[in-house]
């Protein structure tokens, strides 16, 4: 028996705490963790005592982090987190193993330890199983293997330190055939009331697994081998599960792109129009595939679609090409987003990203220059991010293996620091991304435009109003500092 176990053995029931790490601090959303809320309630099925921290809805230190642990008493401890919390996660399990006991298991998991096991089990000894991949039914298996007593050398889908104390890397586990086969989500779990944005309490929701495309950003498809979809009457039955236990009528899709097929599209239309309730929801998606669904945006539209997020990156069609993208008319994008605008009264994000190698100053700053085309006379809301090579992607390997990655310290993989070697100076990369918030959203047709959202009939709207005036007195307080630096 090893040292996991023999508390275990002792006890009739195995208790499991899910910790969703500290996040940066940001004032206006803080999203639920779906995985998590997936794995619990697996575990909830199985018989499994599930208590579930939310350490960036709460809001509360590493010290009360502990605190929840030494008095749940947990047998085993399971973070993730992106890239840059993902040492949060490895703070927790160090302090866990020191501070409580040596014989709680810790387990990571998501794509960032998916891609380094064993770099997070060599750098952090108080590490003991990385799950790869898909998580349900690999952490049911590590719990059944674990309260029988049993070696986790049968558990596919595992990096782990096995008798001898040895990293050993276990072969992959199959994917979930059927999507709809996993227990609706366990927000019973949650601090629900804490998930709010544009002033109205929202939840995730998935409607299907992976994507066709190869973008080497992207972790999705890599992580997600193919798409699996979930069929859109479950989606809806999951919907009107919500409403009905959490009061929560307005969701988010956490697909990377939702609804790539007509089909799905028209089937979740369909279950909408006869399910008898009004539900509210967003979800991402391509210039491309949205434009074919011309015939469907009025009825989107009359099914509660508020949002859509458009990741269009950049104009450049030679930039484009290393997303893995073609390029697109602007004038085409510009009339479909003046569609759901201004007559179908839908808001439009789009995602713009800056500092791949290919990238130049002039070609930022038309990138900037295009935001300012876009925002605020024609899209709700242009947010902009750098490049960043997450662990797995191919971006990842292709910049590692031409020594192109100037980091490798994770808490730099932010969104807000260019890791990446190009052509332009990395803190003159960072002078025109700063320059891209503040000559975007802190000019005067921007606040005109927001004061005039104030008084929307769409609340939705209003909503982002009130975040932009939060957000434009942070920018002018940046601008201030720069001005003032000699």
């Amino acid at each position: 028996m090893t040292v996991w176990n023999r508390q275990l053995n002792k006890e009739k029931k195995m208790r499991v705490l899910l910790i969703q790490p500290p996040m940066f601090k940001m004032a206006s959303i803080v999203s639920p963790n779906l995985g998590l809320a997936y794995i619990a309630a697996v575990l909830e099925r199985d018989g499994i005592e599930v208590k579930v921290v939310d350490s960036a809805a709460e809001r509360i230190t590493y010290d009360e982090i502990i605190e929840h642990i030494r008095q749940f008493r947990p047998h085993i401890i399971g973070s993730g987190g992106q890239t840059p919390v993902s040492p949060h996660s490895l703070t927790i399990f160090r302090r866990t193993k020191r501070e409580i006991s040596p014989d709680i298991v810790t387990l990571a998991g998501g794509p960032h330890f998916t891609f380094t096991d064993r770099e997070s089990l060599e750098e952090c000894p108080e590490l003991d199983i990385v799950v790869r991949g898909e998580a349900e039914e690999t952490i049911r298996q590590v719990c059944q293997e674990l309260k029988a007593g049993e070696s986790l050398q049968g558990v596919s889908g595992i990096t782990w330190r096995n008798e001898k104390g040895q990293i050993t890397c276990n072969q992959d586990r199959e994917l979930i055939p059927d999507l709809d086969s996993i227990p609706f989500p366990a927000w019973h779990l949650f601090p629900v009331e804490k998930y709010q944005w544009m002033n109205t309490n929202v939840i995730g929701i998935s409607s299907a697994r992976g994507c066709p495309y190869r973008c080497p950003h992207c972790i999705t498809w890599k992580v997600h081998k193919g798409v699996r979809r979930r069929n859109p009457a479950k989606i809806v039955e999951e919907m009107i599960w919500v409403k009905r236990n959490f009061n929560i009528d307005t969701f988010f899709f956490h697909d990377d792109v939702s609804f790539l097929i007509r089909e799905q599209l028209e089937g979740f239309l369909e279950e909408l129009e006869a399910c008898g309730e009004r539900f509210y929801w967003w979800y991402e998606t391509r210039e491309d595939v949205l434009l074919g669904y011309r015939d469907l945006w009025k009825r989107m539209k009359k099914n509660g679609l508020i949002m859509l997020f458009l990741g269009l990156e950049t104009p450049d069609p030679e930039i484009r090409r290393y997303y893995g993208k073609k390029g697109y008319d602007v004038e085409t994008v510009d009339r479909m987003i003046d569609t759901f605008e201004k007559e179908l009264d839908v808001l439009i994000s789009v995602y713009m990203i800056f500092g791949v190698p290919d990238d130049t100053e002039k070609s930022m700053e038309d990138q900037i220059k295009y935001a300012k085309h876009l925002y605020p006379d024609r899209c709700s809301l242009v947010i902009g991010s750098l490049a960043v090579p997450f662990p797995g992607t191919e971006m990842y390997k292709q910049l590692k293996a031409k020594n192109m990655i100037t980091s490798f310290d994770w808490k730099d993989y932010g969104f807000g620091k260019s890791v990446i070697k190009t052509s332009v100076p990395p803190e003159k990369i960072l002078k025109i991304f700063n320059g891209f918030w503040i000559g975007t959203f802190v000019r005067p047709k921007a606040l005109v435009k927001q004061f005039i959202n104030l008084f929307s009939r769409n609340r939705f709207r209003k909503g982002t109003a009130k975040s932009y005036f939060y957000t434009a007195i942070t920018m002018m307080k940046l601008r201030g500092k720069q001005d003032s630096t000699p």
